[in-house]
């Protein structure tokens, strides 16, 4: 049995500019796959690494020919959704010229709606419906020994000219019993992150998040079946955390880490414990590390921040979406503004940059509500600002209502990657919402003394500074996509 990873030709987030790391679910699906069945032949397609267009995707997967090729992400920020376009139309093509493999899809959209995607897909065999890692090494399993496919949990299939979803599977709740990801079977010298960070990977070492805002596009990668899913948080220990790190590092030369987990710092004892092998092994100094977190977790570790800076933490990113705390509240947030503003001013007195997310394209959303969004954020003033628009996707609380309201089209996806905006609000067209967009990072990359502040900075990592230069010189990028439809997925 052969089984092929495939990611097709992408680009990137405008602003990232060329920005190329290691698909992180499909690495831990071929960990997986390859520690049940070492006899299989597991091998990787990363396109967009090679930099391969669609004929020389098709040259190489009719060389390898597998029998089953793989398809779909679990991080929305190689490109939210638009991916998922980029998947269908690649497994289109090897439909036309390869039509014997068997076509697998599992992560983000495909794990929530996969009626709606088999339905519009002919191309697509199968889809992984929730949680992928034991329903897809299952799957494969069946279709190498001709067993049943309704008795694989979490799947979805055609039969007799309908769609069948089989039953639920729970969730794996000791990510320490997964095996590390197969980055042996990556590119891993062809990586890199924001046009200047080489040798560069995404990590995902945990899942679920307790706050489970109503437009996180974390619901995407649920089963809709059981919608308390996204809440039930679950990491691999802190010590496994690092010890990839050091296996990244001495094996495979990895010189920048950003920690993809919704929230890294949901768990204190989990944070100290990294720190600390981190620092026992050495690693603070050889493989710097960046991570997304919330706001009352980072203000209740202040007294970390010297440790995690000391183990290699030059960046940290913090969400605040909107500018009030009564709309924080109906987002289900679960923070407020305040304990953002201290959170991005702590980590910036301890000389860790900050990265800051906001949103733009909320149902009530005028004018004049996002220009006073902007206010705050500019008085907060973290070092870089990474708006994205409103982009509501199948599984998350917002959903239904939107479709109800028939402001989303699911037919099209190619713009879905939350640098374009995709709906409009009560008061404002698509267009004045990315024109509104495309203003915004404009007025915060132009502020007199930002720039300075941080390119001359004596106390940030070099990597901040190459961060805020690639944000900087790829911001018409944004305006392109956000004011006149340019794709750059």
């Amino acid at each position: 049995m052969k089984v092929l990873f495939l990611q097709p030709p992408l680009g990137a987030w405008s602003t990232w500019g060329k920005h190329r790391a290691p698909n992180i679910g499909q690495a831990q699906l071929a960990g997986l796959l390859r520690e049940k069945h070492p006899d299989y032949k597991l091998e990787v397609l990363d396109c967009r690494a090679l930099e391969l267009d669609q004929t020389g995707m098709m040259r190489e997967i009719l060389k390898s020919k597998p029998d089953i090729i793989h398809i779909g992400d679990i991080l929305h920020t190689t490109g939210g959704a638009a991916v998922v376009y980029r998947y269908n139309q690649a497994a289109k093509l090897i439909k036309e010229k390869y039509p014997q493999a068997k076509i697998i899809a599992s992560g983000l959209v495909y794990a929530s709606a996969p009626q709606e995607i088999l339905e519009k897909n002919p191309q697509i065999d199968y889809c992984i419906v929730g949680e992928h890692d034991y329903s897809f090494v299952e799957l494969v399993e069946a279709l190498a020994e001709g067993k049943d496919m309704e008795k694989v949990k979490g799947v979805a299939f055609r039969k007799d000219g309908q769609i069948t979803l089989t039953e639920y599977r729970g969730l794996i709740t000791d990510l320490d019993e997964l095996p590390f990801p197969a980055y042996d079977l990556f590119p891993m010298d062809k990586y890199v992150g924001h046009d200047y960070w080489r040798n560069y990977v995404e990590t995902w070492n945990s899942r679920g998040c307790p706050a489970g805002c109503k437009f996180c596009y974390e619901w995407s990668q649920f089963d809709p079946r059981s919608n308390g899913d996204l809440k039930f948080f679950r990491a691999r220990s802190g010590k496994l955390v690092a010890e990839e790190l050091e296996l990244l590092h001495h094996r495979f030369g990895v010189r920048a880490v950003t920690m993809m987990d919704d929230c890294f710092n949901t768990s204190r004892k989990r944070m100290e414990e990294f720190l600390e092998e981190m620092l026992k092994r050495e690693l603070n100094k050889k493989i710097p590390w960046c991570f997304l977190g919330r706001a009352p977790y980072y203000l209740r570790d202040i007294d970390l921040f010297p440790k995690m800076k000391e183990a290699g933490c030059f960046l940290a990113l913090a969400g605040i979406e909107v500018a009030t705390d009564e709309e924080l509240e109906e987002l289900g947030k679960g923070i407020t503004v305040e304990q953002v503003e201290e959170t991005i001013a702590k980590l910036k007195e301890a000389g860790i940059a900050t990265v800051l997310t906001w949103m733009m394209g909320f149902e009530n959303d005028d004018e004049y509500r996002i220009k006073k969004r902007f206010e705050a954020v500019d008085r907060i003033d973290p070092d870089i600002c990474a708006l994205q628009y409103l982009t509501p996707m199948p599984g998350a609380p917002i959903w239904p209502e939107y479709v109800k309201r028939d402001w989303v089209k699911f037919d099209d996806l190619k713009t879905w990657d939350f640098h374009h905006p995709v709906v409009p609000t009560k008061h404002l067209s698509i267009e004045e919402v990315g024109r509104l967009g495309a203003w915004a990072l404009r007025e915060f990359y132009s502020k007199p003394g930002r720039v300075e502040r941080i390119m001359y900075s004596k106390v940030y990592h070099p990597y901040v500074k190459l961060c805020f230069r690639s944000y900087m010189e790829n911001m018409s990028r944004f305006e392109k996509a956000s004011s006149h439809k340019e794709l750059y997925v």
